[in-house]
């Protein structure tokens, strides 16, 4: 291997240690906070998620937990696609700064936001793996493309890594 191949493996091996790492922080984060993205979509998220169960913040015990008793499959469409939105408009906001990325101002963050998407994500899995019925397939054949592009959308963020 000459040096220029070195250093492209060094290159890849890092890249995908750092997916990896914002892979993990992200899926253990447990704090839960409102939105604070500075345009219209934060109230609107707030006041869609009042009516739409999937969206709202999880209560109860252990740092909240999914409203089962009041999760309705008709709601799973469009908060997938509000809570996307959402995920795409907190990360727009941590790539925006006018300062040097660093660990506080890009890992972290970006492992604080999220929580609206982590929620509805979770109802989808929970659907995909426990209660999938004709009705359900038929929207995961349509949400899966656009999760996949979603998280794709994330992870090859060139301004985000």
């Amino acid at each position: 291997m000459n040096t220029a191949e070195m250093n492209t493996a060094q290159m890849n091996t890092a890249m995908r240690s750092l997916v990896i790492a914002v892979a993990v922080l992200s899926l253990g984060c447990t704090e839960t906070e409102t939105p604070d993205v500075a345009d219209t979509r934060g109230k609107a998220a707030t006041e869609d998620s009042m009516q739409n169960t999937l969206l709202a913040e999880w209560t109860g015990p252990y740092g909240g937990v999914p409203a089962f008793d009041k999760m309705n499959l008709a709601d799973l469409r469009p908060a997938l696609t509000q809570a996307m939105e959402l995920r795409l408009a907190e990360i727009g906001a941590i790539v925006s700064t006018d300062e040097p990325a660093t660990f506080e101002n890009t890992i972290l963050a970006l492992e604080r936001k999220g929580s609206v998407f982590d929620r509805v994500r979770m109802y989808y899995l929970i659907w995909r793996s426990n209660l999938s019925t004709p009705e359900y397939r038929e929207i995961q054949s349509e949400m899966e493309p656009l999760l996949s592009a979603h998280q794709s959308s994330v992870i090859q963020n060139d301004a985000l890594f």
